[in-house]
């Protein structure tokens, strides 16, 4: 009884796939033949190659030397830190709708730091950190460096 009861759910199943691909391909085929229909290509293009979306983008990257301790990182007060191994990157999205705040523990030192400063950050939506041993550094552009904050002992 038991092998019948699967015989006829596989014979249901395949009819059910046969309908399903048969309705697909004749409800695409009824589309590309319709004049009603929108176009594939319908949307327009942006006027510029500016658009204006509202995220930021911050990139973390922990570039300490292999042998060094992971560095644990809390975002904008989450309970729960981000463990950063030397070579590791850790990119957060969020909105650009205020300061946004970070601290850093590594071995025995922290650092308490403004992730996100819109009066600070010009506009820009990619912020770029490079975290060593002597301390945290800010980009625009991942290339040119600026250190913002030095690590501190046991004051955070």
């Amino acid at each position: 009884m038991c092998r019948s009861i699967y015989a006829s759910l596989i014979v249901l199943l395949t009819m059910c796939l046969m309908n399903v691909l048969s309705f697909a391909s004749a409800d695409f085929e009824s589309l590309s033949n319709s004049t009603n229909s929108l176009p594939f290509n319908h949307f327009e293009e942006p006027k510029s190659s500016h658009i204006d979306i509202n995220i930021l983008a911050l990139s973390f990257h922990n570039v300490m030397a292999r042998n060094n301790k992971n560095v644990i990182f809390f975002y904008n007060n989450l309970i729960k830190g981000v463990y950063l191994t030397p070579g590791q990157t850790y990119v957060i999205l969020d909105k650009m709708n205020g300061i946004k705040a970070g601290a850093m523990y590594w071995d025995r030192n922290c650092i308490s730091f403004l992730a996100y400063d819109p009066s600070a950050e010009a506009g820009h939506q990619k912020i770029f950190w490079n975290i060593k041993e002597d301390g945290l550094y800010h980009s625009w552009d991942n290339n040119s460096w600026q250190k913002k904050k030095s690590w501190t002992f046991n004051h955070c």
